[in-house]
């Protein structure tokens, strides 16, 4: 493999790993040789009470095994003239541990019961052998070393071993396609363990992520260190699944799907879906473009009608001609597409399928031996018969609902995906027709093809619309993980040393201390040359030529958006520096070491510049001067409304704003604390008094199903809304009607609160997205969620308090009010702790004790 990657003349070659796959079953893996099987047995024949409790794989194994698999599993060694005995139903049969213990002797099987730990132990052991070996020989490349695992602790374990080992560089493997919250812990965990030795040993690790594609989890690889990722996710979501058109990582839509002809489609269902399809096309351009679809379809219709008369001519007239003499090794369907005035409009209207059995009748037919034109007649007939039925959309257009360009285009796209069988996709196709979001999006593709780009069908749109969607993942890449270049100034020196990193180590101990394990950031020396990486060996000469200095940075400057340089007095050249800035770089001087970090960190965002540790850590919270605490609560069906008021429903709230109704006669205003009675809602509003009896700031929202986010002193009038009572789909429609999530983001990030407690209920954390909201509380301020372990786990500073039924029983209470219990437990207790941390709070909201009376409180 090392001899491969130099053989390509790759930058970076990468270690043989393998994959840990399985689902976790007790009794591990069962891999069996797909030849074994035939007619008598089938794979599907395998007994559950053997899948039940092992991964079955069945697989097509080669015929005669390396040698080198003699050392790993010499049961299953076989010679190329050895036919394999096919398995019988007795092989699958008995007790299952006699079963497997038979089957890990046959050579037909292997059964591993760790199989995990066999492929995580063999990515180890190939890692140090290729290290030896890439040792032995000054390679071309860098090598990165690829570590597997199953959980966090094994990613992080594996990359301790190697680390130990030598390795610079190393790559997460086996996460692509795993749902965020795993990616996240084991970037997490990794990062944690490479700062860690980089800190211990006053070195640098640069480290990637293999399939990485998650542009929520931006935060997390960025803090923890990641140098580079890669994915073909945005390429590939263009033509697989839906929602395949990319603003952000919150807007998609859904391309709209124009179909090509079958292959295995009768002649007239090829030409009635060409034609179908055509005729889409037509209207879904003339609608980009802003002119008229029923012109636009019958320009198009009068040049349709007059390809297959001319067809009809032309072969009559042409087909003996020498273009079409097959013996001269002519490209006949280039020469009838070419030559043929109506050659590539046939293939367009009338389907590829008729072309290709035109040419087929071309290729046949010489003045020698003429094909009869009766057979050119029978397939120009078919089309002709179809076509009588066009212009098809004339017949939509003429409903009288069909008044704007809009209305006309739904309904010949309506029209054609009910036809063609893509009605379940029909919300999607109007969304995107609506948002018109090819308009949106200034990148060369769409501003060149406009709506060909959100056109599903072939692979000309559908990679460019793979290109688009890369470029777009990239640019929320660059605004959320700045590329920063940071680098010293080197000297005469630097030639006289092995390695950058030795020279920064030696000659530049402070800037290197600093800087060492800085995330997000490409580090090295800067002279007239450019810049040396970090990790490379020094250059054998050494320049500080100031025009060649200008170009260098120059050059440098177009790969970032910030270049951080440290030098003895804090100066660069201006030549430089303008250089820089005239390709999109930002430039920082700085001859400070310790200011110079503190401004990287603050560029890269305020996560980063929280503490001194970058790293997500729970944080640490004094309590001394008191806390500024959030409190997002939820609306509740309990509501004291007088008895002669109005209700309103789910259509008024919408339609009108709390200040409309509650302008109306005989419309009560009631501040949204006294509106909602709930058991929780009081047991909140009580601890909220008391909290700020105690000196704490408190700020309390409700999440309202009618009103969206309100502050618990603004005044509703009566209404009889519950997110408690839809569906999720119906949840987020409502939600986004009303800007929670919007304006509850917006309070996040205006705002710089201690503890964010969101105490709400399944049905209102999918109203806010609380997955997605979380991210919005400071990495060194404290979120509080309850029953969310998953989002606990995602991030270090959010905690998940358990509310479930058992543990209100364990309060006294019930689960509808449990939540409001810990937060008046959490109001009794905060005085009592210095220091607040995550798991803090749980214990303070957990706590079941003789409480002393607190009169003050409980009167409440």
């Amino acid at each position: 493999m090392l001899g491969f990657y130099e053989t390509l003349d790759v930058t970076v070659g990468v270690t043989i790993d393998h994959l840990v796959l399985g689902s976790g079953k007790d009794r591990g893996r069962l891999y069996l040789d797909e030849r074994a099987f035939d007619e008598e047995l089938s794979k599907s024949d395998v007994p559950d009470a053997i899948a039940d409790v092992v991964d079955v794989m069945v697989d097509e194994w080669p015929e005669e095994w390396p040698s080198y698999v003699d050392e790993y599993e010499p049961t299953i060694r076989t010679g190329s003239d050895t036919d394999v005995e096919s398995f019988v139903a007795e092989d699958f049969q008995g007790d299952i541990d006699t079963v497997l213990a038979r089957l890990a002797e046959d050579p037909r099987a292997v059964y591993r019961k760790h199989d995990a730990e066999f492929r995580y132990d063999l990515t180890l052991r190939n890692a140090q052998e290729m290290y030896d070996l890439y040792q032995r020989r000054d390679y071309p490349f860098r090598l990165m070393v690829a570590i597997q695992g199953w959980n966090p602790a094994t990613y992080s374990k594996a990359a301790e071993e190697v680390l130990d080992i030598g390795y610079d560089y190393l790559g997460i493997g086996g996460v692509a396609g795993s749902p965020t919250h795993d990616v996240r812990g084991i970037v997490k965990s990794v990062g944690k363990t490479i700062k860690q030795f980089e800190r211990e040993h006053n070195t640098r690790i640069d480290s990637h992520v293999f399939g990485f594609a998650k542009t929520e989890a931006f935060e997390t690889i960025g803090r923890s260190g990641m140098t580079s990722f890669d994915s073909a996710s945005m390429l590939r979501s263009a033509w697989t699944g839906g929602q395949n058109y990319r603003l952000d990582n919150g807007e998609r839509y859904d391309a709209i799907r124009v179909r090509y002809p079958s292959s295995r489609d009768d002649l007239d269902e090829a030409v009635e879906k060409s034609l179908r399809g055509r005729e889409t096309l037509v209207a879904l351009r003339a609608y980009d473009a802003g002119d008229s679809i029923r012109d636009a379809l019958e320009s198009w219709y009068e040049r349709a009608e007059k390809v297959l008369p001319a067809t009809r001519e032309y072969l009559r007239e042409h087909r003996h001609e020498d273009q079409y003499d097959e013996s001269l090794l002519q490209d006949i369907e280039r020469a009838f597409r070419e030559d043929f005035e109506y050659g590539r409009e046939l293939q367009a209207s009338f389907s590829d399928n008729l072309r290709s059995k035109l040419v087929k009748l071309l290729r046949k037919d010489t003045s020698a031996a003429p094909v009869p034109f009766e057979e050119y007649d029978e397939l120009l007939s078919t089309a002709v018969d179809v076509f009588e039925a066009f212009p098809h959309a004339k017949t939509v257009l003429d409903e009288p609902y069909v008044v704007s360009d809009y209305d006309r285009v739904w309904a010949i796209v309506r029209d054609y995906a009910t036809w063609i069988g893509d009605d379940d996709l029909l919300q999607e196709y109007q969304d995107t027709l609506r948002s018109r979001p090819w308009e949106k999006c200034d990148c060369p593709i769409c501003r060149e093809h406009g709506i060909e780009v959100c056109i599903f069908r072939g692979n000309d749109r559908n990679r460019r619309r793979g290109f688009h969607n890369t470029r777009r993942f990239y640019d929320e890449f660059e605004e959320d993980l700045p590329k920063i270049l940071v680098a010293t100034q080197g000297d005469a020196a630097l030639s006289g040393y092995e390695t950058v990193e030795d020279y920064l180590c030696d000659k530049h101990s402070s800037f290197w201390a600093q800087t060492h394990d800085l995330p997000v950031a490409e580090i090295g020396v800067l002279d007239a040359n450019g810049v040396s990486e970090w990790w490379e060996e020094t250059p054998s000469l050494v320049s500080f030529a100031p025009d060649r200095m200008a170009a260098n940075v120059s050059e440098q400057a177009a790969r970032y958006q910030h270049l951080f340089v440290h030098t003895l007095d804090g100066e660069l050249d201006e030549e430089a520096i303008a250089a820089a800035r005239e390709n999109g770089c930002e430039v920082h001087t700085n001859s400070n070491p310790r200011e110079l970090r503190d401004q990287i960190l603050e560029v890269c965002g305020q996560n980063y510049a929280a503490s001194d540790d970058f790293v997500p850590h729970p944080p640490e919270i004094d309590t001394e001067n008191g806390l500024d605490i959030l409190v997002i609560d939820q609306c509740s069906g309990s509501k004291e409304v007088p008895d002669d008021a109005p209700t309103f429903g789910e259509e008024e709230t919408l339609q009108f704003s709390r200040e409309d109704l509650l302008a109306r006669d005989n419309v009560p205003g009631i501040a949204a604390r006294d509106l909602y009675t709930g058991r929780q809602q009081n047991h909140v509003k009580s601890a909220v008094r008391w909290l700020m009896r105690q000196g704490h700031d408190v700020d309390r929202y409700f999440v309202s199903a009618g009103f969206g986010l309100v502050a618990e002193d603004e005044y509703l009038p009566p209404y009889d809304v519950t997110f408690s009572s839809m569906n999720v789909s119906d949840i987020r429609e409502r939600s986004a009607k009303l800007n929670i999530q919007k304006d509850l983001r917006r309070l996040l990030q205006d705002a710089d609160y201690d503890v964010v407690f969101f105490t709400l209920g399944k049905d209102y954390y999918t109203s806010i997205n609380i997955d997605e909201m979380v991210q919005e509380v400071r990495s060194d301020r404290i979120g509080v969620v309850f029953n969310r372990e998953l989002v606990e786990d995602q991030f270090d500073n959010i905690e998940s308090i358990p509310a479930r039924t058992e543990d209100a029983k364990e309060h006294g209470t019930i689960v509808i009010g449990l939540k409001g219990h810990y937060m008046k437990n959490f109001a009794r207790y905060i005085g009592s702790v210095d220091t607040l941390r995550p798991e803090t709070i749980e214990e303070l909201c957990r706590r079941v004790e003789e409480v002393p009376p607190q009169a003050e409180f409980e009167s409440e």
